[in-house]
């Protein structure tokens, strides 16, 4: 028995991808067949015209490796192609919801809004912010106006319904690190750092809400700014200028504060959509391993819109 394998690919296409279809088609025929065959091809063989010609009721008959090419070549492409459609169906390839803007409304909302854009909502987080109304989103992943699926969750931050009351930390002639700690343990923030010449360097001195002093273990609102003023030694001392590029304006606090030094002016580009998630550009001074400036010093910062992911 003879028998021959052969191999045929067919390449096919949907939006994202090439198939490639590989087929193999078994040829077993014995070898006296095959002599037969061709035999009995001789004797229709026009002998005026030497051009041969089949029997159609044979020409698949006698071709199986044809027939299982051409069978293989019109079913497995037609298969693969109802397969990507009904994927395409299933996944809702090109069908995609525009993601609204939920920041600003309360919470008796959110239910409405997403109903209304076939999505879902997860609150992650709840802080306290006395700037903004309680109970309202104050960001959100993913961001405005992002091609997402159906019923994706979005992610929101809200600030707290009720605010608590905190008893501030005792952070008299603590370290400047050691104060931020404890500070921000509680819930409250750390504004302006305001330097005087005194022997105790880096040490807190005093501290104050908006020039008002305050008292350790006194009663304040959650999420209060407090101002602190810190020693800075005898003679005046410097600080080398720390890299604030890239990062957001609660990561460029962090690293003021623990360098001893203030954010100045913020400046936004016209264009920025989210401050919170907004990103330094630009310094001034700039950053320089050589560049120092005094303690307690102030650095503007300018914001533009994050980089855009690829996938978005």
């Amino acid at each position: 028995m003879l028998t021959n394998i052969y191999v045929f690919i067919v390449c096919i296409y949907n939006n994202y991808n090439r198939i490639f279809i590989i087929t193999f088609v078994l040829n077993s025929r014995m070898g006296e067949e095959n002599k037969i065959q061709e035999d009995n091809h001789e004797e229709y063989r026009n002998q005026e015209t030497d051009f041969y010609v089949d029997n159609p009721k044979s020409l698949f008959s006698d071709k199986p490796l044809l027939k299982n090419f051409l069978l293989a070549s019109i079913t497995l492409p037609l298969l693969f192609f109802i397969y990507l459609k009904f994927l395409d169906i299933y996944t809702l390839h090109d069908k995609y919801i525009i993601v609204p803007d939920y920041r600003g409304y309360n919470l008796n909302q959110l239910d409405s809004i997403s109903e209304k854009n076939k999505l879902r909502y997860v609150i992650i987080d709840s802080i306290s912010d006395l700037n903004q109304p309680k109970g309202i989103v104050i960001n959100q992943d993913p961001k405005p106006q992002t091609k997402v699926k159906k019923k994706r969750r979005i992610y929101l931050t809200v600030t707290e319904t009720n605010t608590s009351i905190v008893q501030f930390p005792d952070v008299y002639d603590l370290t400047l690190r050691q104060a931020l700690r404890k500070i921000e343990i509680v819930g409250l923030k750390v504004g302006k750092l305001e330097y005087r010449s005194d022997i105790a360097t880096n040490k807190i001195l005093d501290f104050n809400v908006n020039g008002i002093s305050i008292y350790a273990n006194q009663e304040i609102l959650k999420g209060t700014v407090v101002n602190l003023v810190v020693g800075r030694g005898l003679s005046d001392e410097y600080v080398i200028v720390p890299d604030l590029m890239d990062l957001n304006r609660v990561a460029a606090h962090i690293v003021l504060k623990t360098s001893s030094l203030n954010i100045g002016t913020e400046f936004y580009d016209n264009n920025v959509e989210d401050s919170a998630n907004a990103i330094i550009y630009k310094q001034t001074p700039p950053y320089d391993n050589q560049n120092q400036i005094k303690l307690g010093s102030t650095i503007d910062i300018f914001f533009k819109n994050p980089y855009k992911n690829e996938n978005d």
